[in-house]
């Protein structure tokens, strides 16, 4: 299993989600019902009686729910689910320990139990992972979850090479931050909305443009640190031949 196998998974998934949020909208009462001020009042209002009702076992059940669930699936459902279940703050806190949990989890098996599977995720864009995580692991960790590498894949991969877990974990969180709050604080910001939400006059709020921006731009990252990559030898030998 590949990077780009976990991409068409990824994907999958996603069209999916929307496929399932398209139909209960469109064809079903609640979707109806949805769709009225009052109704989008009355769920939000029951979402947060249910979370309310559910005191800490409420976000500690999530958190468990992400971390077993991102061994497998994306992430970033269960981002988008815990900012608006729980809200910007309080979710994007727990969409970190889910991911935290998750990471570590994937870490392990790939270390203990899964060997085989983690080594030959080793290919690739991962091939230098190996000989270089002992040394340089929270850089390597680092850049590769800013922009955006396939969280699975990194997960179990990485408990198949030489790197420290402390350097792992690190690198992790400090690189899965940036994207956990952009995510959290897009769709914690549509929660906000959505039961005085109008028209489309109400979306003109920088708390749900300035994350929606980001979150654009970040899907181009990958694509300008790998151009970026490719000139700086260049840029480098240009200069040495002066």
């Amino acid at each position: 299993m590949t990077a780009s196998f976990w991409k068409i998974v990824k994907l999958a998934v996603f069209l999916a989600f929307v496929g399932a949020v398209a139909y209960v909208i469109l064809f079903t009462p609640f979707g109806h019902r949805l769709l009225s001020p009052e109704g989008r009042r009355e769920f939000v209002s029951r979402i947060d009686l249910a979370v309310g009702a559910a005191g800490i076992f409420g976000p500690a059940f999530f958190v468990l729910i992400y971390g077993l669930g991102a061994l497998v699936l994306p992430a970033t459902p269960f981002t988008a689910a815990g900012s608006f279940i729980f809200g910007k703050y309080a979710g994007a806190g727990l969409n970190v320990l889910g991911v935290a949990l998750a990471a570590s989890l994937a870490f392990f098996l790939g270390r203990y139990f899964l060997r085989d599977l983690a080594s030959s995720l080793l290919a690739g864009r991962l091939g230098d992972l190996d000989r270089k995580a002992g040394e340089h692991g929270f850089t390597i960790i680092f850049s590769l979850r800013v922009v955006w590498f396939p969280f699975i894949v990194l997960n179990y991969a990485a408990g198949a090479t030489s790197i420290r877990f402390r350097d792992y974990f690190m690198g992790t969180f400090f690189g899965t931050l940036p994207a956990i709050l952009i995510v959290s604080f897009f769709f914690g910001g549509l929660k906000d909305i959505l039961a005085a939400y109008r028209g489309p006059a109400d979306l003109v709020r920088a708390d749900i443009l300035v994350p929606a921006v980001l979150l654009v731009l970040s899907f181009f990252l990958p694509a300008a640190v790998k151009r970026f990559r490719k000139e700086a030898p260049v840029a480098r030998t240009s200069a040495d031949g002066d």
